[in-house]
């Protein structure tokens, strides 16, 4: 399996601060607009405030409009599987085997469909190696 980029950078040392929803907003918001990950962007503020280097910067593009659509509906298509696979196991447990399986031939259709989604947003944004 191929290594992650923060796998094969990591620093030796590492702080976890816990924020307030307006605090995370605010970060992830300005790293946002810098086009840096939320780490890079609190490591820059912190070795400025106190004259430190900087470190190593983390960019993170934002996709393009359709693949965050293409999420959108991969996420739409996982709830209604969902939903598929609660109607079927009901059907089932009141014995109406025909009609489950219906249900269940409609939920591999689906599944079909989620993967296909998965396949499509990769192919237009693949993941960063």
């Amino acid at each position: 399996m191929a290594r992650r980029g923060s796998e094969t950078r990591r620093l030796p040392g590492q702080v976890l601060v816990r924020l307030t929803s307006e605090q995370n907003a605010a970060v992830v918001s300005r790293a946002q607009a810098a086009r840096v990950s939320t780490a890079t962007w609190l490591r820059r503020l912190i070795a400025d405030a106190v004259g430190v280097e900087r470190g190593p910067v983390t960019s993170r593009a934002i996709p393009p409009a359709i693949v965050l659509e293409i999420a959108h509906l991969r996420v739409a298509a996982g709830e209604i599987s969902d939903a598929i696979y609660d109607a079927a196991k009901v059907v089932r447990e009141q014995g109406y085997e025909d009609d489950y399986a219906a249900i269940r031939s409609r939920l591999d259709d689906v599944k079909k469909i989620v993967l296909e989604l998965d396949r499509l947003k990769e192919k237009l944004w693949p993941p960063a190696a």
